[in-house]
């Protein structure tokens, strides 16, 4: 067995120490990396929509189905298929983008407010903002997708 004095016991103890806090340190930042870079959606998963409100129409529930304000030409089947495809689309993350967003509000069930997204467009670029300060990049198509859910958008 090591034979060590009581300094020297103490001085081992303290340098296991920092090698355990330093591990655990270097843990969670790598963590906060691959969070950071990691695809999210754009609603939380477990989120029931009630209303998707865009900058000149409104997608709304109606019991099981969905109605549109102004009418989009969309059936209730057809809006119900937009709103699962928006919130199953799974985004990476962005750089901020400049600009004056276009502001999307979305009810969810068990929320007083809605949540409220900004889409970005600049220099060909597209992403949204989701609060607190979360950027997910875009594509043209689901960008124009958002915009306007009346049109057929080829991706």
């Amino acid at each position: 067995m090591l034979r060590l004095s009581r300094k020297g016991w103490n001085n081992v103890i303290i340098v296991g120490v920092l090698a355990a806090i330093t591990l655990l340190h270097r843990m969670d930042q790598m963590q906060e990396i691959n969070s950071r870079d990691r695809e999210r959606p754009l609603l939380p998963a477990d989120a029931v929509v009630l209303t998707w409100q865009g900058p000149s129409w409104q997608i709304e529930r109606l019991g099981q189905g969905w109605r549109s304000r102004p009418d989009l030409g969309l059936d209730a089947a057809a809006l119900d298929m937009r709103i699962r495809e928006w919130s199953r689309w799974s985004l990476p993350a962005a750089t901020a983008l400049r600009g004056v967003p276009v502001v999307l509000k979305v009810w969810v069930a068990g929320r007083d407010e809605p949540i409220e997204i900004g889409l970005y467009q600049d220099n060909g670029q597209y992403a949204a903002l989701l609060p607190p300060d979360r950027w997910l990049a875009l594509s043209e198509q689901q960008y124009r997708s958002l915009l306007a859910p009346g049109l057929v958008v080829k991706e």
